[in-house]
């Protein structure tokens, strides 16, 4: 899916797992020849989102910020047998956030909270399993759930095989990792004193340090500067756009052993990462750019 010409539809999701099902935004919008011109950016409860993204053609990219699944060491004691992904969503959608929660607590009283191997390549990344500021836990749950049902229906979602299946390209996002490939304020935009001035910055620099033009983000800056997840949803859209336009910009897993990281992550000699991100999921950050600034 490199450099399309004409209108493709990408969207952009800030998901949340909250109980209340009020703090999930979605942004639409079209791509064309370089040029993002955005529909719309609204609140859109989870069972909305899914319906939309199940409706999609193949030709639509979505960015979708939550994590897709868990790390391996808590798969494996979750469902031993499980190597992919779609193992491991099918089984949790046979059962309650509670029930989740209980896995997450007993593993972690023993376990800590460990990262997924993409993980270590952004520090700006909490482990999946965080639970307080912020609660990763619901998001996740929920995140999982909600693919089991657009994977039965024909969605993508690298780095699985495609396997021709006809729906949309789902990507793992997260508007900070994003925003520090952009060069611009990746943390203290959400709270805090200095907010309203960082969310200004981001939406200022956003298209020229993306290389991604916005025709109309001035209809939709009040929105962004009033809320973050709304910003993040934009951010998250962007972040689709590069995909369309140049999949070669994204970190993706490697058929072999992975690098090492700062953070701690180290691999094996007999690590495959790729089989580590098919049943961990893979964060897509756009970090090879070379159209910023």
């Amino acid at each position: 899916m490199n450099n399309q010409s004409g209108n493709q539809l990408v969207l952009g999701v800030d998901y949340s797992g909250a109980k209340s099902d009020k703090n999930t935004w979605v942004t639409q919008g079209t791509l064309n020849e370089g040029v993002l011109t955005l529909i719309s950016c609204e609140r859109t409860p989870r069972a909305e989102l899914a319906t939309l993204l199940a409706s999609l053609p193949s030709t639509v990219v979505a960015a979708l910020d939550f994590p897709f699944s868990v790390p391996m060491s808590f798969a494996s004691q979750w469902l031993p047998k499980a190597s992919t992904m779609p193992e491991l969503w099918d089984a949790a959608a046979a059962i309650e956030l509670s029930d989740f929660m209980t896995l997450r607590d007993e593993f972690v009283a023993q376990n800590g909270e460990p990262y997924r191997r993409g993980d270590f390549y952004f520090p700006e990344c909490y482990s999946c399993l965080h639970k307080a500021n912020p609660n990763m836990v619901p998001m996740t749950f929920r995140g999982m759930q909600m693919l089991h049902d657009l994977w039965q229906q024909g969605c993508q979602v690298p780095p699985l095989p495609d396997n021709h299946k006809n729906g949309p390209v789902l990507l793992e996002s997260m508007p900070g990792a994003a925003l520090r490939a952009f060069g611009l304020p990746f943390k203290g935009y959400k709270k805090g004193r200095s907010a309203a001035e960082l969310r200004s910055e981001i939406l200022g620099g956003l298209a020229t340090k993306s290389g991604i033009e916005i025709s109309n983000l001035a209809d939709f800056r009040d929105a962004c500067m009033e809320n973050d997840d709304s910003l993040d949803s934009v951010v998250a859209a962007v972040s689709a756009c590069l995909w369309a336009n140049d999949s070669t910009q994204f970190r993706v897993p490697k058929s072999g052993p992975g690098e090492a990281t700062k953070r701690g992550g180290t691999p094996s000699p007999n690590e495959n990462e790729l089989e580590t991100a098919r049943l961990e999921g893979w964060l897509y950050a756009p970090v090879f750019l070379t159209t910023s600034a």
